[in-house]
């Protein structure tokens, strides 16, 4: 587990939720040796099984495992009986194929993310920004301008760092070596 532990992959995995990580099922290993058992990989945290809500970060894989075995008996889990341990790069395999998958999806949701809506003078067009995220069925001010005491500041470029609307929008002003320039709907 030492070497897994410092794969910047399995850090990352750490950091982010379940939800957010999109993780696979747990399925049955076909393989000749472990047919009909499902294995939990080295310094796995999250439960894989089908439909289980539970969404805990587990202390550690062998709470995982024992998780797995009290709250889903249906799951034959790999056990000692077969032996071994994985070598590295297969214990690697897991977290990087993981981490691929949720930096291709946080990709392609950057791509389809709308323009924050600009003035000439390249400030937010506060109005704009209010009514695209009105649009999306969000409530403005955000819970986080509400709960810091300044929701007439949402969507200003004041509190840009802490507003949680200005990540639903693409920065053009943050795209580095294009000039800027507006659109008919911002002009």
């Amino acid at each position: 587990m030492a070497q897994v532990k410092k794969n910047p992959n399995f850090q990352r995995y750490l950091d982010l939720s379940k939800a957010d990580l999109k993780l696979p099922s747990l399925t049955e290993d076909i393989s000749l040796l472990n047919k009909g058992y499902c294995t939990i990989e080295v310094g796995e945290r999250y439960c894989r099984v089908e439909d289980c809500g539970n969404a805990t970060l587990f202390t550690s894989t062998n709470n995982l495992r024992k998780h797995v075995q009290k709250q889903h008996p249906e799951v034959s889990l790999t056990g000692e009986e077969f032996g071994g341990r994985p070598c590295q790069a297969d214990e690697f395999q897991f977290f990087n194929e993981i981490m691929e998958a949720y930096d291709e999806r946080e990709a392609a949701k950057e791509e389809i993310l709308p323009k924050l809506p600009l003035k000439n003078d390249r400030s937010v067009h506060i109005t704009k920004m209010r009514q695209a995220v009105r649009s999306m069925k969000l409530p403005v001010p955000c819970e986080v301008c509400k709960d810091t005491d300044q929701p007439k500041l949402c969507c200003h470029d004041e509190v840009k760092g802490t507003c949680e609307h200005f990540g639903l929008f693409t920065d053009p002003r943050n795209q580095q070596g294009q000039e800027y320039v507006p659109s008919e709907d911002e002009a």
